[in-house]
């Protein structure tokens, strides 16, 4: 039973990242990301749920940090190059499916840095 979890959990979540993915591709600059925010954040939110209980925390607390600087954007704060950070977080969670104990603390710290710069 615990195996079927993790497999239909394992799915979800990638199922996840390819809808940030996704919308992502559809954004040309930060206006753009803070235009999709509320539907990128959808998926950060199922993420940071899920990624724990699949032993993925690292992928988590990446989630956790992307959806706190989403939150903030829906409450019009800003800052520059989040779409490049978002970028290259997608693809360090693309990475982190694919290699087991595939190691997010560099971009973990990256974000939480920039998600500290998110401004009014």
């Amino acid at each position: 039973m615990y195996e079927d979890f993790i497999k239909a959990a394992t799915i979800e979540i990638n199922e996840e990242i390819a809808g940030i993915q996704s919308l992502l591709n559809c954004c040309k600059n930060n206006l753009d990301l803070y235009a999709n925010a509320e539907k990128i954040q959808k998926h950060t939110h199922k993420i940071k749920g899920l990624a724990p209980m699949v032993k993925k925390d690292d992928l988590g607390l990446l989630s956790s940090l992307l959806d706190s600087i989403l939150k903030k954007i829906m409450k019009n704060k800003k800052s520059t190059d989040l779409l490049e950070i978002f970028s290259i977080s997608i693809d360090e969670m693309k990475k982190s499916m694919i290699f087991n104990n595939y190691d997010l603390d560099k971009i973990n710290k990256r974000v939480l840095q920039i998600s500290s710069n998110v401004y009014l």
